[in-house]
């Protein structure tokens, strides 16, 4: 009979609440309401889209590859990075649903692990607004408001 003693325990049960606790913010296929509901507080300008770029290429590129095809070469094996230029967006498609995959990662297994405490909360949207622009057709930029100072 395996006896274990009361510190493995312990440690087992500190393993898996971590690991409980990391699945909950973790977004899972089919999207999250409080996702949809967020807004991107970074307008999808130029500026920002040229920082989304230049945090693809030294944060995503090596899963996703240069144009965001899924095709990276140093995606584990076994491991499928999502083609972010198709219309296929299992953990939803909200500008809000890609910061919270950004953010947390991509559950259940976390074969994309989220950013969190690595890139702040401007740079995240500046991925939001630059992975847009991956699509086959993507959104335009928004026209300029004439009331609004351009700097």
């Amino acid at each position: 009979m395996l006896r274990v003693s009361w510190r493995g325990k312990l440690g087992f049960i500190f393993v898996w609440l971590v690991a409980a606790a990391a699945s909950l913010g973790a977004q899972l296929p089919g999207g999250s309401a409080a996702g949809k509901a967020m807004k991107n507080p970074v307008a999808r300008t130029a500026v920002s889209i040229k920082a989304g770029e230049s945090l693809f290429q030294k944060n995503c590129v090596f899963c996703h590859g240069p144009q965001g095809l899924g095709d990276g070469k140093l995606a584990p094996k076994g491991v499928h990075p999502a083609n972010l230029t198709d219309e296929t967006w299992v953990r939803g498609a909200s500008d809000g649903e890609i910061h919270e995959v950004i953010l947390n990662g991509a559950g259940p297994d976390f074969k994309m692990r989220g950013v969190k405490g690595r890139l702040s909360e401007t740079d995240i949207w500046n991925l939001v607004n630059y992975v847009r622009t991956l699509a086959k057709t993507p959104s335009p930029l928004p026209k300029p408001s004439t009331t609004q100072n351009a700097y």
